[in-house]
């Protein structure tokens, strides 16, 4: 049910990335994903709390909602639950980082870490879920297995595939900058019990940047131990993973940036590395396609040239429909520039002219429909506080903003970050704090 994060660029950081990075960050300023991880908070060395619910998060007159009806969705209705989300501590004990909360097919899955982690491979943290039918009511689960781990955040995506859940844990992010790395997974099969996963060795020695679940079932994207060898891995379970081929015939010079699954099977995205006449290290946003993730073919990508760096995402639009975009950084002209792509096989993709404001890497979907859901400031730069700004997304990449009534999510100097999910009956917001929660119920035409 989760969007393809921004895949981390695995060669040392230079001038030309630095730049893309930076024109990647100045198009997605004000948009906060639910799969974005916050920083965590400073530990104080005290000992780990027992988690219990606040006694704020209390379902007493909360509504019952059923699922999301069918049809053209017109609008959304907003439930302000106004509850603390369960977990957060009431003793005072840190929260590191803060509540995460993510979609799947039965409903709605939250994590919260709350203690202090060493660096000594014995965490004082604890984490634990959460998990919701319809993002009003709420059950307590299991504390996860977080053993060996030298910092505990709570889990930064949640994605499905026809086996079950997958949650992906990450560490800090290295000196040289980028995403953090996966550091451990978690199946569930309810969203409430969960099994650590035991990394194959060179899964867990490398630097993961993504993790995707579809119906074809999961893959990851990253690089190697010896941080130069791009690497992708499927799995059918989450458990048993496999490292896959990438022919250099195929892939040649190449960076990976993400992987995405769906139901054509496996799209990865990254950037073929040139050198022009005039000796200039170019490079080129690329796909590649494979039905099985055994047999690859790089796709042709219309209008796709040549630049200083270039930064390519895959997101899900539903289990057909995909979208790639690519941010660029031009040295010569000192200019950033997005190009987006739709394609309904993962192979054969078509360019998107005058492509909407709300078209980001923050579109949420369940396999069926996608939703984007913004900050005011990524719809319009010139916007200020406000409502969030909610649209449906079509298989096209054409969008339809929706009305929204209720009393719903706003950014204001009390709520400037959040998280979401998309779920059977609508989207969740969770401030970042915790403190706060929304529902936001889909109406239909």
């Amino acid at each position: 049910m989760q969007h393809v994060s921004l895949g981390t660029h695995s060669r040392p950081v230079t001038p030309r990335l630095a730049a893309a990075i930076l024109a990647v960050a100045a198009i997605l300023a004000g948009c906060t994903a639910a799969n974005t991880s916050p920083t965590p908070a400073s530990s104080s060395g005290r000992a780990t709390p027992s988690i219990q619910p606040s006694p704020a998060w209390s379902a007493t007159a909360l509504p019952s909602v059923g699922v999301a009806p069918s049809g053209r969705w017109t609008g959304i209705k907003w439930i302000n639950a106004g509850f603390v989300f369960p977990l957060l501590p009431t003793n005072g004990a840190d929260v590191v980082p803060y509540p995460t909360v993510f979609g799947w097919s039965k409903g709605f899955v939250g994590f919260t870490a709350t203690g202090a982690a060493t660096t000594s491979g014995s965490p004082k943290a604890t984490m634990a879920a959460v998990e919701s039918p319809d993002g009003l009511h709420w059950t307590v689960g299991q504390t996860l297995d977080v053993s060996g781990l030298d910092t505990v955040e709570s889990p930064a995506s949640m994605v499905e595939s026809p086996a079950g859940l997958l949650a992906v844990g990450r560490g800090f992010a290295g000196t040289c900058g980028g995403p953090p790395s996966v550091a451990a997974l978690w199946t569930s099969t309810d969203g409430l019990s969960w099994s650590r996963v035991t990394l194959p060795a060179d899964f867990a020695d490398a630097t993961v940047a993504t993790v995707d679940g579809g119906s074809t079932g999961f893959v990851a994207a990253g690089v190697l131990k010896d941080g130069t060898t791009q690497a992708i891995w499927t799995s059918k379970d989450g458990r048993s993973w496999r490292q896959v081929r990438l022919a250099s015939s195929v892939f040649g010079d190449f960076d990976v940036a993400g992987a995405a699954v769906f139901g054509g099977g496996y799209v990865v995205s990254g950037a073929v590395h040139m050198v022009d006449g005039c000796g200039l290290n170019m490079v080129t946003p690329s796909l590649w396609w494979s039905v099985d993730g055994d047999s690859w073919t790089r796709d042709a990508l219309p209008g796709a040239v040549p630049t200083s760096s270039a930064w390519l995402t895959v997101t899900k639009i539903n289990d057909h429909s995909l979208m790639a975009l690519s941010s660029e950084w031009n040295e010569t002209t000192q200019l950033s520039s997005q190009r987006i792509w739709v394609s309904a096989d993962g192979k054969v993709w078509r360019p998107v002219d005058s492509a909407s404001k709300l078209l980001t890497p923050s579109i949420f979907t369940d396999g069926k429909r996608a939703i984007s859901l913004v900050s005011p400031g990524a719809a319009d730069p010139t916007a200020g506080d406000g409502p969030l700004v909610a649209a449906t997304v079509a298989d096209d990449l054409s969008v339809a903003t929706l009305g929204q009534t209720g009393d719903g999510p706003a950014i204001s100097p009390t709520m400037s970050s959040w998280s979401a999910a998309f779920g059977p009956t609508g989207i969740v917001v969770l401030s970042l704090d915790g403190t706060n929660l929304w529902l936001g119920v889909p109406t239909a035409a």
